[in-house]
């Protein structure tokens, strides 16, 4: 499956090879990871109503020291899996090209869209597969694979995915109800 990534969510970490004689343990060995999140004071937590994870390989095509350079790429993935009690969606490599991506990978946050219910029924499209959702109180984000015209109900209104021209730009869009 081709996914394009036009956001990530707030919450990173990175899992470093166990050998400590490998000089590839904090690149070529190492995994790095993905998913929605809270500010909490201080501290990032996770708060997950949906657990699930983004992961990318050090040997794939990801800077984890300019992640924001993957944004507008297209990646192609295995299919989705649920795994260890969450879902999760691996990232290989690059697509070269402007081919057509099956999904869109983005970050919804209260901050931006107004807050949202997911456990309310008609949050979304029957489409949109939520990868992973942090909630707390009236805050949260979530991580979400839309296809063009999926849509999103927030206390704002409904926010829809327009992919516009031939390089499909896409953008979550307001649409009043």
């Amino acid at each position: 499956m081709l996914v394009k990534i036009l956001g990530f969510g707030s919450n990173w970490w990175a899992r470093f090879g166990h050998d400590p004689q490998d000089r590839y343990r904090f690149t070529r060995h190492a995994a790095y990871f993905n998913s929605s999140g809270l500010r909490c004071g201080s501290k990032l937590r996770r708060h997950w109503i949906v657990p699930g994870l983004l992961r990318f390989n050090g040997v794939g095509d990801f800077n984890p020291q300019f992640p924001n350079r993957c944004l507008g790429n297209t990646f192609d993935c295995p299919d989705m899996t649920f795994a260890f009690g969450g879902n999760r969606l691996l990232f290989g490599r690059k697509v070269a090209g402007s081919p057509a991506p099956d999904y869109y990978l983005l970050a919804m946050s209260c901050d931006r869209c107004g807050p949202f219910d997911c456990r309310s029924p008609g949050w979304k499209s029957e489409t949109v597969f939520p990868i992973a959702v942090s909630q707390l109180r009236d805050r949260g984000e979530a991580l979400l694979l839309m296809r063009p015209g999926d849509w999103v109900r927030t206390s704002l209104g409904v926010w829809r995915l327009r992919v516009e021209g031939g390089r499909h730009d896409a953008a979550l869009s307001l649409f009043e109800e």
